[in-house]
């Protein structure tokens, strides 16, 4: 999946609205399959608690990492930070099953180094020691985090270089002052950041619950994501509508924590972005699970992934309309349908074309996660793409240690799909008008 949308200002009250989201979602489920809520499994919030800091060291790496490159980027020319910020676009578009259990291939394959909750490193002595045990709970939780930080930090990186052109440029007065040219970029330019930067991490926070189920379950990490994954596999409606209240719970207190972030964007109002800013994928596969088979299936998930773009799009829409010389041209005595014609029709098509463009590019990734959560949806497929999305859908013990054995069709199959994911977004950037 990826979120290389144009930039969306959330709504006031965002934590909340996740809260309240994520009720209503369980609800509706509930109600959909007249279910009884869920009991608790036994250890559920510890389960909560682990997938969480999972979340937060990915969040956080993905921070640091994308402010470094991209900041890095931009001290070398524009040609190198054009470069950087669509190969950070393109690992943002790599389907996150196949980063998943690439790393596994490698990291225990290739390497034969451990990972915790697969294959635990065995040392001869000193077992019980605190330092031994404390390299076992860090490594533990940070496997799983490194793997969920890539595709963010693809996403991060292209959100630094691209929003760094969209603020206010004050390189030339600081330069007249005498101010280095460290501080210029590593101070000034990074506080107009922050605020941006903070937006970026909480869009991310909508779709990291998804990369997280699909990695826990790859890694076999006793958390919220992998008891998750195994009520979407048995489509228990009870499991489900808990999983929803307590991820929108969790995500309710990710964004709280990224208040914390310097500096402060307006909010908006409205039901458009009240809706976008939402887990609707989350919700997606959820839906999906429980629905019987039917090509229909994947209509939900394009559904999806127009919804949770639609704030982005609509207030681009709203600046470009602003800046088109509507109130000129009836100054000017042009009649109505000239006016639509000449200057809104080709605009708007434009901007028509990109936004579905990006909602493809995002369907393909949305259909590799639900592949790789729901294996039985290859059936309901064409042929063509069934064949391309087949490696990701790891469905017993046997495809596990194929893949393991030769990860090639998995890497060359999420290759694949990236790479059409990739020219879509490109189409749907060189189409999208550019008035402002």
């Amino acid at each position: 999946m990826t979120s290389l949308q144009p930039f969306s200002l959330p709504p006031r009250w965002l934590p909340l609205r996740l809260l309240l989201g994520g009720m209503l979602a369980a609800a509706v489920m509930l109600l959909f399959k007249q279910h009884s809520p869920a009991s608790l499994p036994v250890g559920f919030w510890g389960r909560c608690g682990s997938s969480f800091i999972v979340l937060a060291l990915a969040l956080l790496l993905a921070l640091c990492i994308g402010v470094i490159v991209g900041l890095c980027a931009r001290q070398m020319g524009p040609r190198t930070e054009r470069l950087i910020a669509f190969l950070g676009r393109a690992l943002a578009c790599m389907p996150v099953v196949a980063l998943a259990w690439g790393f596994i291939s490698g990291w225990i394959g290739s390497l034969g180094w451990p990972v915790e909750s697969l294959l635990p490193v065995q040392f001869p002595d000193s077992q019980d020691s605190w330092s031994i045990l404390l390299a076992h709970t860090l490594w533990e939780f940070l496997a799983p985090a490194l793997v969920l930080a890539l595709p963010l930090c693809g996403e991060m990186i292209h959100a630094v270089i691209m929003d760094g052109r969209a603020v206010l440029d004050l390189d030339f007065s600081l330069r007249a002052r005498g101010v280095p040219t460290a501080s210029r970029l590593w101070h000034h330019h990074l506080n107009q950041l922050l605020p941006l930067l903070r937006v970026r991490l909480q869009g991310l926070s909508l779709i990291a619950p998804v990369y997280l189920i699909i990695i826990e379950d790859a890694l076999h990490f006793t958390g919220w994501g992998h008891w998750l994954a195994q009520s979407i596999r048995t489509g228990e409606a009870g499991g489900i509508a808990l999983g929803f209240a307590s991820g929108g719970a969790m995500l309710a207190l990710v964004c709280a924590c990224l208040q914390g972030l310097r500096g402060r964007l307006k909010s908006v109002g409205g039901v458009v972005a009240t809706l976008a800013w939402q887990p609707w994928l989350l919700w997606a596969l959820g839906a999906v699970a429980l629905l019987p088979a039917s090509s229909l299936l994947w209509l939900i998930l394009w559904v999806a992934a127009l919804i949770s773009g639609s704030a982005a799009w609509h207030q681009t829409w709203n600046h470009i309309e602003a800046e088109l010389p509507i109130e000129a041209a009836r100054v000017l005595g042009a009649p109505e349908p000239v006016i639509w014609r000449t200057h809104i029709a080709v605009v708007l098509f434009r901007m028509l074309m990109g936004w579905i463009c990006s909602v493809f590019a995002q369907t393909l990734l949305c259909i590799a996660a639900a592949c790789a959560l729901l294996p039985r949806l290859i059936n309901e497929l064409h042929a063509p793409l069934a064949k391309i999305y087949r490696p990701l859908a790891i469905a017993s013990v046997q495809d596990a240690a194929q893949t393991l054995a030769d990860p090639t069709a998995l890497l060359q199959s999420g290759g694949a799909i990236a790479l059409a994911a990739l020219c879509l977004i490109q189409v749907s950037r060189t189409v999208k008008p550019r008035l402002f």
